[in-house]
């Protein structure tokens, strides 16, 4: 999980992630499941190819907590994909897809090195579906020890890392170097940046907007007649280990709130719990809670450059009013955009809430599902924190709802 933004209009300050959900009452086996729930699946144009996929399904099959892309990011780094990949070192050597050495495969597997117990003349150590399997089970261990290790040692700087960055440091270079952090092999230090950057070209895009948005069509309902619950998304959620996650409670608007704008805001606020429907289509909802189909823009991205051209846009502003629409640069093609439904006096992004699509979807089972979070928690989630570009006014230029229509609509594409 990446640090949290937090601070003023002059700037953001970087503080871990885990104390914001802390104080929100997320922890136990929940927190443990959320630290490693993003960007959990690898994009279909990575250069992985199907018979490694199975391999890294067979992996997460074993350690359900560990995002697809991140295996397969070290089992890139470990061999290259190889199952027979051998290097020596002073512990006598390391082999197969994870480059597990001999004692931690005879603890893991039961059987030494040698062993080939399907006689197929190949040893099990470099059978990939064996290794991936019992690369995943040690991989879940060391993931449990990792979190042991974090929960009594709240104040070594390796408990404010990423867990899968503090997972690579012990499965690399050992659990003792968690208590020497930042003091790591240099070794170590290239593996973790090497599969950071792995995850971020490799990852399928979980963000909002990731993709051009479609032409704006006809909603499908009957006037202003009430949705039901599967038309406006709100089926039951896949599995996840907070279901609940992201849907808040209500939003008080405060008096003397312009019409328009406490209109939009109880509109954005009636898609917070639709479970589907919104995937990659930041954009449309954003301008969904100004009575619009579509934003009338190709991508968020295109919809801050023409803000910016327009005199509409407040570059680097972190205190965006209510109802306003904030932007960011995702490091992908489209961006991504909200629209604020609690702006802070104060400017703190802890207490400014914005509705967002996606962000929760793998720790909820939802896929597209819209959520309730704060401008830091949002923050985190783009370019390690440093995505924010500003706020704009609420200007969008779709086509219109027909008059009347009950929110939460469909999304109408």
């Amino acid at each position: 999980m990446k640090a949290l933004l937090l601070g003023g209009g002059l700037g953001f300050l970087v503080v871990p992630a885990l104390a914001i959900l802390g104080a929100l009452g997320i922890g136990g086996s929940a927190l443990a499941c959320i630290e490693t729930a993003g960007g959990a699946q690898i994009s279909v144009d990575a250069p992985v190819s199907a018979e490694v996929r199975g391999w890294v399904a067979m992996t997460r099959q074993a350690c359900p907590d560990l995002p697809e892309v991140w295996i397969a990011a070290v089992m890139a780094q470990e061999s290259g994909f190889r199952p027979t990949a051998h290097a020596d070192d002073s512990n006598g050597g390391t082999w197969g897809l994870f480059q597990l050495n001999n004692s931690i495969w005879t603890t893991q597997y039961g059987h030494p090195w040698s062993a080939d117990l399907n006689a197929n003349g190949t040893p099990d150590l470099n059978e990939p579906e064996i290794h991936a399997r019992i690369g995943g089970k040690y991989l879940c261990d060391r993931l449990a020890g990792v979190r042991e290790i974090r929960a009594a040692h709240p104040d070594w700087a390796s408990s404010t890392l990423p867990i899968l960055d503090a997972l690579i440091i012990a499965h690399n270079a050992g659990e003792s170097r968690l208590r020497t952090y930042p003091a790591i092999p240099a070794v170590t230090a290239t593996f973790i940046n090497n599969v950071d950057d792995h995850v971020a070209a490799w990852g399928a895009p979980i963000e909002a907007g990731a993709v051009a948005e479609p032409a704006s069509g006809p909603i499908v309902a009957a006037g202003n007649a009430a949705l039901t619950s599967t038309a406006a998304g709100l089926e039951p959620p896949a599995a996840g280990c907070m279901p609940q996650l992201g849907v808040g409670g209500g939003i008080p608007v405060p008096a003397g709130t312009p019409h328009d704008v406490a209109v939009a805001v109880a509109n954005a606020m009636s898609y917070v719990g639709v479970r589907s429907g919104w995937s990659q289509l930041c954009d449309r909802l954003a301008c969904r809670a100004y009575g619009y189909i579509g934003s009338g823009y190709p991508s968020a991205k295109a919809h801050w450059t023409q803000m910016l051209l327009t005199g509409h846009a407040h570059p680097g502003d972190t205190c965006p009013p209510l109802g306003s629409f904030v932007f960011w640069n995702t490091g992908r093609p489209f961006g991504h955009v909200s629209v604020v439904v609690h702006a802070d006096p104060g400017c703190d992004p802890r207490k400014i809430q914005v509705t967002a699509n996606e962000v929760f979807d793998t720790a909820t089972g939802n896929h597209g599902g819209v959520y309730l979070i704060s401008l830091a928690q949002l923050n985190a989630g783009y370019v390690s924190g440093r995505g924010y570009l500003g706020w704009s006014d609420a200007v969008c230029a779709g086509s219109q709802l027909p008059s009347g229509t009950t929110h939460p609509a469909p999304v109408g594409r």
